[in-house]
């Protein structure tokens, strides 16, 4: 069993209620809290009532390019490698946390990361230890291609597992070479209604994502060649039950760090260099 996931069911059994409360992802909002960070989402309503997912997916990603833009300001709550990667993190005025990862460089190519993010759920089951299941449950063909996802944490006993439905937003070659993946509940009602059943919602904890981002570009050296990626997390989410800010300041950058380790890993083993 993983050192993270022993000391964070440590921390949860010390701090929590049986059955009530995780740590593993739960974050909130960047500078505004969730009520911020999900209003300043906004779309067109269709005529079934949703909100239009091409819009979504664009207000999701400015919003990410602008935390990571952001997150550059705020402290630095873990260091490795000289510097190279860096967590940050900032609390809200609600008392939740957003934690924001970064690789400067990394010898691997963005190629090399491309597959993670196109064959996501099968890429992060293998990556974390926590992914019980994880499978689509609808697609959308449009130039975002979303997609609905629902997955299942499962956490140490006495802790509940876990459950969440949102959507996948896949953006390739935003720029040569750079690839970015957007996860987040917006607009996300309907899968809850048509693929949330009610035992699940019995024998599960529903969290939810408000917002999460993979991020590979290309770092070019002074001959205009591609020599590496820089590579960038983000997670904003809760997993449901109140969390204590000093649980949060200690599981949450070390949690980003594994996320971000894990894409890295994938990069290195399929590297050509």
């Amino acid at each position: 069993m993983p050192s993270w996931y022993i000391s964070t069911f440590t921390l949860l059994i010390l701090s929590t209620p049986v059955l009530s409360r995780s740590s593993f992802f739960s974050m909130a909002s960047l500078q505004g809290g969730l009520a911020t960070l999900q209003d300043s989402i906004s779309g067109n309503t269709c005529e079934d009532g949703s909100i239009d997912s091409l819009q979504i997916g664009d207000a999701l990603e400015k919003k990410v390019l602008t935390l990571f833009e952001e997150a550059h300001s705020l402290p630095i709550s873990l260091s490795k490698d000289d510097g190279n990667i860096e967590v940050r993190t900032k609390f809200d005025d609600q008392q939740y946390l957003t934690t924001v990862a970064e690789a400067k460089i990394v010898n691997s190519h963005p190629k090399d990361h491309q597959g993670f993010l196109e064959n996501f759920l099968e890429a992060f089951a293998q990556a974390d230890p926590m992914v019980k299941e994880i499978r689509a449950v609808e697609h959308q063909d449009n130039h975002h291609q979303r997609e609905g996802v629902k997955a299942f944490l499962k956490f140490p006993f006495p802790i509940k597992d876990r459950v969440m439905v949102y959507w996948k937003y896949l953006k390739l070659n935003r720029n040569q070479d750079e690839h970015m993946i957007i996860l987040s509940e917006k607009g996300n009602q309907d899968l809850l209604d048509k693929y949330l059943s009610p035992d699940e919602r019995e024998n599960y904890v529903v969290g939810r994502i408000f917002l999460c981002a993979y991020w590979v570009k290309p770092v070019y050296g002074a001959d205009k060649k591609i020599v590496g990626s820089n590579i960038r997390y983000l997670f904003s989410g809760d997993v449901g039950g109140a969390m204590p800010k000093w649980v949060q300041s200690a599981v949450g950058p070390k949690n980003a760090l594994d996320s971000l380790n894990g894409f890295i890993k994938y990069g290195d083993d399929k590297s050509t260099h």
